[in-house]
């Protein structure tokens, strides 16, 4: 069964995993070249401990003032999700979306047991892991950081995965699609996320909050600092806990079943959602509104935390230096970093609602609804209407938030007006996403991983481009690039009319290769 798992899944298994290595090793190495001094090392240190609003964006790292300690803060946050990412991904693919599609059935009607294809999906998982874990720390220490100290931050970061691995493998048998055990795996991580920055922006009475959260029990390892490696035990111990939970609820429920089905839909479909549209709006509904808590969330927590950053900078000016933000107010400074943050959470939005359709031909539905008098433009207009409607919900009420939040930390409301204006400048950057994502789905179906990828890498050089001060041409790569960093920097119209252009070439690309191509197509 593990065979099977590995066969099926091994492309996605492989891009995840080189991706993740040279992402990070990439980062350490730059920082490397970029800190290549005690001195440089020692100035970084004090800039971003000069408060506690970059420990709860970050994370508090000990030991920061070392190589290894600069590049795990670094690489704090897109390690908080990037690594709980991989776990759930790996196991998804290989439960419950096999179960949705009948696939899991065929196999079970031979000689395989009930619980073996979750004990395969989490053994392979596994492996995908351990083999990250061991190749970063292996670029750890080829770029100049203690072994010690590379080994165990390898180890924690993989702890961390295997931890949202078995979570994931748990929820998908208590729910009926895979979409759910996203949302629920994403509602968790998002949460771990919360309580481990209220744990460390907090000096006292709420540090211990940092401990309720698997990120936090990665980050106490200290493997840069005092290298706790007995904090290891306890992702090991949770994973196990509930790998082993979903393992046994695999061999006793019925086949196609979930514990927690939600409530029984309505008898007859209202008027709207018997249109195309409504449809589509059913459909895209919980992706949508899934993201939009984690933009809520975002903006809300980095918002209110914005006084404390002001107050650091009073007291280090390097601080900002370190951060990017030069040249300009403070204020805007961190907002523009927030506004960044939020157009990855639409960008990877816009990308999920798009892969639902590749989801809804590759599993038969498609060919249904085009076998009447449905026309394929209408059925896909009809989605690309409502996942716009659903980005551009996203980053207004994100946006919205951050600026109450913003005005409620600094006394001031003077920024509402241009804190949403900065939100919305992003919009043609998610665009092009977009048209990548359904230009994919249009022309090559088989490939749609690869704006995944495009995702990935346009998320590492947007977070880090500017920071490892990487080639002009590689920063071009992602479209946030040409937006320009507002409202710290003001947005460029021609660039912003450049990406629109470029996101509608690609959606109509899109529609065009989608009306002439083969439904459904493997």
């Amino acid at each position: 069964m593990a065979g099977i798992v590995w066969r099926t899944r091994r492309r996605g298994i492989l891009v995840w995993v080189i991706a993740l290595m040279a992402g990070m090793v990439g980062t350490a190495a730059a920082v490397a070249r970029m800190y290549n001094t005690p001195a440089k090392i020692q100035t970084y240190a004090e800039a971003v401990t000069s408060g506690s609003a970059l420990a709860a964006i970050n994370g508090h790292v000990e030991g920061i003032d070392s190589l290894g300690g600069v590049v795990q803060d670094e690489f704090g946050f897109l390690a908080s999700f990037l690594l709980p990412l991989l776990g759930i991904g790996l196991v998804v693919g290989s439960t419950r979306r096999e179960e949705e599609s009948g696939r899991l059935e065929t196999t079970l009607g031979g000689r395989i047991a009930r619980y073996q294809p979750t004990l395969a999906a989490l053994a392979v998982a596994t492996a995908a892991i351990l083999a990250t874990a061991v190749l970063f720390a292996g670029g750890l220490v080829l770029v100049g950081v203690q072994a010690s100290g590379a080994i165990l931050y390898g180890a924690a970061l993989g702890g961390l995965a295997f931890v949202f691995a078995g979570f994931a493998a748990l929820v998908a048998q208590l729910v009926l699609h895979s979409r759910g055990v996203y949302l629920w795996s994403l509602t968790v991580l998002a949460a771990a996320y919360v309580l481990r920055g209220i744990g460390d922006a907090t000096k006292t009475g709420l540090t211990w909050l940092t401990w309720l959260s698997p990120l936090g029990w990665a980050e106490k390892t200290a493997p840069f600092g005092g290298q706790r490696w007995w904090v290891l035990a306890m992702p090991f111990a949770v994973g196990v806990v509930l790998g082993g939970a979903a393992v046994w609820l695999a061999a006793r429920r019925d086949v196609g079943s979930a514990l927690l089905r939600g409530r029984v839909g309505p008898a007859r479909a209202t008027w709207l959602q018997r249109r195309p549209v409504g449809l589509a709006l059913w459909i895209h509904r919980p992706a949508a509104l899934g993201w939009l808590a984690g933009g809520i969330l975002l903006t809300a927590m980095m918002g209110s935390l914005v006084k404390q950053l002001l107050g650091a900078m009073a007291g280090n000016p390097a601080l900002a230096e370190s951060m990017g933000i030069q040249g300009g107010r403070p204020v805007d400074g961190f907002v523009a970093a927030t506004q960044l943050y939020l157009a990855v959470v639409a960008g990877g939005y816009v990308i999920q609602a798009i892969g639902t359709l590749r989801a809804e031909e590759a599993d038969g539905r498609l060919e249904t609804r085009l076998s009447g008098t449905l026309s394929r433009i209408r059925w896909l207009a009809a989605h690309t209407v409502v996942v716009a409607a659903g980005l551009a919900l996203i980053v207004v009420v994100s946006s919205l938030v951050l600026a109450i939040s913003t005005a409620w930390s600094v006394g001031d409301a003077h920024e509402f007006g241009s804190i949403m204006k900065s939100g919305l400048d992003y919009l043609p950057a998610e665009l092009v996403l977009a048209g990548v994502a359904l230009a994919l789905f249009g022309s090559w179906p088989r490939g749609f991983g690869l704006a995944w990828v495009g995702y990935a890498v346009a998320t590492f050089i947007a977070f880090l481009g500017p920071g490892l001060k990487l080639a002009r041409w590689l920063l071009d790569l992602a479209p946030t690039t040409h937006v320009g960093n507002p409202p710290l920097g003001a947005a460029d119209p021609g660039s912003l009319s450049v990406l629109t252009i470029v996101a509608g070439a690609l959606l109509l690309l899109g529609f065009i290769a989608f009306n002439r191509r083969d439904i459904p197509r493997a």
